[in-house]
Parts: structure tokens; C-alpha cells; sequence
């Protein structure tokens, strides 16, 4: 989803931002990520997920006991996904009818 439309500033380019650890406050996420003075509606957004990243951030540490840099989310616009290897389709092998647990004929 977009942050700033007049910039084109995508959640995952705010995100890879301060999980990155270029940027603490939103005014340095503003400078890393290109942003442009323009209509403005974007700065609420922004300090919000500044907030809700330093919150996260301590609690992580509290929780954990030391500072631990979270990282970005694997498969995100930085990194893209790995395709999925292919599992090999292999044919049932015959049944005989011992293999089936059926009992041999005997004679009568």
C-alpha cells in the first residue's frame, strides 16, 4: 500500500527503511526514501509507522533482553521469493496380489 502517493513511497519501502537501520525518525525515513514536499496527507502515516516501529522495537528488546534489529519480512521487494522446486511426480509401483494383504488361494 502506498505511504505517499505524490512520491510513489510504498509500506515496504518505509519498512525495509527502518528495519534496515538507515533510519530512527521520520524525518530521516523522509531523506532515505526520496520523499518530496507535496500534498502532505502522507506525514501522519508516516510518523505512525515510525511509532509503531520504535514500539515493536522495544518491546523486542524487552522481551528478548538486548537490542535485536528486526529484519525485513523474507520475499519483500528487496528480496525476492525463491520459486518453489518442483516435486517429481513418480508412478505407483505395480501391485501383485501377495502385496495387497489378500491370502494366497488354497485348494479345497
Amino acid at each position: 500500500m502506498y505511504v505517499c502517493i505524490c512520491n510513489a513511497i510504498t509500506e515496504d519501502d518505509v519498512h525495509g527503511c527502518l528495519s534496515g537501520g538507515r533510519c530512527g525518525t521520520a524525518k530521516e525515513v523522509k531523506a532515505a526514501c526520496g520523499f518530496k514536499p507535496g500534498c502532505g496527507s502522507c506525514t501522519k502515516r508516516l510518523h505512525a509507522m515510525v511509532s509503531e516501529y520504535r514500539t515493536a522495537s522495544e518491546l523486542a528488546d524487552a522481551l528478548t533482553g538486548g537490542p535485536a534489529p528486526l529484519a525485513a519480512v523474507p520475499g519483500g521487494p528487496a528480496a525476492p521469493a525463491a520459486p518453489a522446486a518442483a516435486d517429481p511426480i513418480v508412478p505407483p509401483a505395480p501391485v501383485t496380489g501377495t502385496e495387497t494383504g489378500a491370502a494366497p488361494p488354497t485348494a479345497a
